[in-house]
């Protein structure tokens, strides 16, 4: 950690922004026989009350992490909070948790999106969710790649963040600055500009393609799943949310390669079975879902909620931007192609295939999926919201951000809800989301024996489920066939309630969840938890009642070919809450204006002078 000067001290401490010095952990040296491999962990005592649970780090020295880092070999401290089940945790099956963004924290799947707790408005207290995904499984939520959450390179640096920093054209500003770079002269904290210890900022510290994010991620499953004392003794799972989506089915199919690597006898390591992935409303392979796009504001929308967003013509211009000829169909395909050719381990350091696979990004961006928000002042990320959006709420990054909740935790670092160095790595440098095939890595997990579960909340439209029903009909496997002649049926999610509808035939499964945005847990908590268990425990989606294993391992849905004929209202959207950590996103004009001249009132990280509303 960087030393600042005495006459800095009393000030900067004052502003209570620097983590509490970690307590009362355990430290397990030479892991793996490997010298500076370690894992540090310590129990936990928040959120979670009728399980046990750890937070800790794998730290993998650069020696451990050999061809990964083709650019500047860092260290790796990668943290994990991982919760036991609250039923038979010795026997239940182990499920990796990885968040969106890029560059998303997985805090957010513990406090908000599916975990053992919810965080309330006051971001300082939490309440028990009856619906966590670790009733039956024990769950490893990791904070992946570095520099999100807790997770860090070499040594975290105390830093100023700018809350209302909200991008640069120049893509190595995060809005996080080193002391180093005041020249002495660090400005004054307030409530939107805070000091902290934080991650190294440099691009070249993080995972700059989904394949390095899954490699870094094998290496430290070697050492957790070989070493770490509370691990249960089930099946081995990956789920997760948005980015999710690319990070889950790349992740797991390197780890199955990488078993057959060490059963051929060509690497040393301990083989880690992928037995299921699911995620909800993931952006998987563009080249099959970018089409869907257009379509959802063209007439998904209209047909299944009523809601009218783009002119025909307009529609029709993004359908033609996707298809024609230099369009953003061909400038994916040559990506990958000139990829395949000049960068064939994805490293991300080849300039010509970076320019071209972030061109074909920004065009796609632009010219398909843009057109949504020139006619409409809906929230991507559910239609029946308007911008600003504050659900699902932010408090997330608040909590984490306490002292108490970081003692407990025994983090040496402040929270990074979401990483700008991430997403900036991943997008603006090397155009990640067009250049990873995650298509090929879903039919792969499929002729592996992977379960595939694919679940969509309807009115998200920042990875709509339309694109996700598309990607599992195109994929080819031996169960393709009767896969596509399936039928959707009702997800019968209790005796009362209908949550959605799914076609499955064996391995694989797609559901279109009614009602729900992005973040599917946030809105259909109990739905989510009992796909989420009918999946890993082997029975169908639609009802948790048959089997789906040994001779019913061919169960196949029965019902219409399509679901766009089932129909839902829209709600009014929520009122508006300005939550200083999600400023941009939550914050009406007026409030927005408050917080930048300093006059706005805030209690417990919320504007409430003035009030905002929606225009």
């Amino acid at each position: 950690m960087k030393a600042i000067t005495p006459c800095a001290i009393l000030p900067l401490a004052a502003a209570s922004g620097f983590p509490p010095t970690p307590e009362g952990v355990k430290v397990i040296h030479d892991v793996l026989g490997h010298p500076g491999l370690s894992i540090s962990y310590k129990e936990t005592n928040i959120c979670e009350t009728r399980a046990k649970a750890w937070a800790g780090y794998v730290h993998m020295p650069s020696t451990y992490t050999p061809g990964i880092q083709p650019n500047e070999s860092y260290n790796i401290s990668m943290f994990f909070w991982y919760f036991n089940a609250r039923n038979d945790p010795e026997n239940a099956p182990t499920v990796i948790y990885l968040a969106g963004g890029p560059g998303e924290s997985s805090m957010f799947g513990v406090g908000s999106d599916g975990g053992p707790c919810n965080i309330l408005s006051d971001s300082n207290s939490t309440e028990e969710n009856q619906w966590s995904l670790n009733g039956h499984a024990n769950m490893l939520y990791v904070d992946q790649p570095v520099s999100t959450g807790f997770s860090y390179s070499n040594e975290p640096i105390n830093s100023t963040l700018d809350l209302l920093f909200f991008g640069s054209n120049d893509i190595s500003k995060t809005g996080i600055l080193p002391f180093s770079e005041y020249n002495g002269s660090v400005p004054m904290a307030n409530e939107t500009f805070v000091y902290g210890t934080l991650p190294d900022q440099s691009l070249s510290k993080t995972a700059n393609t989904s394949l390095n994010a899954a490699r870094t991620l094998w290496y430290f499953s070697q050492a957790w799943f070989s070493e770490f004392p509370h691990k249960g003794k089930g099946n081995l799972g990956f789920f997760g949310n948005s980015y999710g989506g690319i990070w889950i089915p790349i992740s797991a199919a390197y780890f199955q390669k990488q078993n057959a690597k060490i059963k051929s006898g060509e690497i040393n390591g301990k083989i880690l079975e992928i037995d299921t992935i699911g995620y909800t409303n993931g952006c998987t392979d563009l080249l099959y879902q970018m089409d869907a796009y257009p379509d959802m504001a063209g007439y998904v929308f209209r047909d299944t909620y009523g809601l009218e967003i783009l002119p025909e013509n307009v529609y029709k211009e993004a359908k033609n931007n996707f298809t024609k000829v230099g369009g953003c169909r061909d400038q994916i395909i040559k990506c990958r192609e000139l990829g395949a050719l000049s960068d064939p381990e994805q490293l991300g350091i080849n300039e010509t295939v970076n320019k071209i696979c972030l061109e074909a990004t920004l065009y796609c961006a632009e010219y398909v999926i843009g057109t949504f928000d020139m006619f409409t002042d809906r929230d991507d990320f559910d239609v029946a919201h308007f911008k600003p959006d504050p659900f699902p709420p932010y408090y997330t990054a608040g909590f984490f951000n306490q002292h108490w909740v970081q003692k407990d935790l025994g983090v040496p670092v402040n929270f990074t809800a979401d990483s700008a160095a991430a997403q900036n790595a991943l997008i603006e440098l090397t155009g990640d989301a067009v250049r990873t095939e995650g298509m090929k890595a879903l039919e792969y997990l499929l002729a592996s024996g992977t379960k595939v579960m694919l679940f969509y909340g309807d009115r998200d439209y920042r990875c709509p489920w339309l694109g996700g029903e598309r990607l599992s009909l195109a994929a080819n496997w031996t169960g393709a066939d009767n896969f596509r002649k399936a039928g959707y049926q009702n997800i019968q999610v209790n005796e009362t309630y209908v949550g959605g509808v799914v076609r499955q035939h064996g391995q694989l499964a797609f559901a279109r969840i009614f009602e729900s945005g992005h973040d599917l847990a946030a809105y259909q908590p109990q739905t989510t938890y009992e796909i989420f268990n009918r999946a890993l425990f082997n029975t169908d989606i639609a009802t948790g009642v048959q089997s789906t294993s040994g001779c019913f391992r061919n169960y196949t849905t029965h019902g219409p070919s399509s679901c766009l004929h089932i129909k839902k209202d829209l709600p009014p959207p929520p009122p508006t809450e300005c939550y200083v950590y999600n400023a941009f996103s939550s914050c009406s004009e007026e409030q927005f204006k408050a917080l930048t001249f300093g006059n706005a009132t805030i209690e417990n990280f919320t504007v409430v002078i003035p009030v905002g509303d929606h225009m």
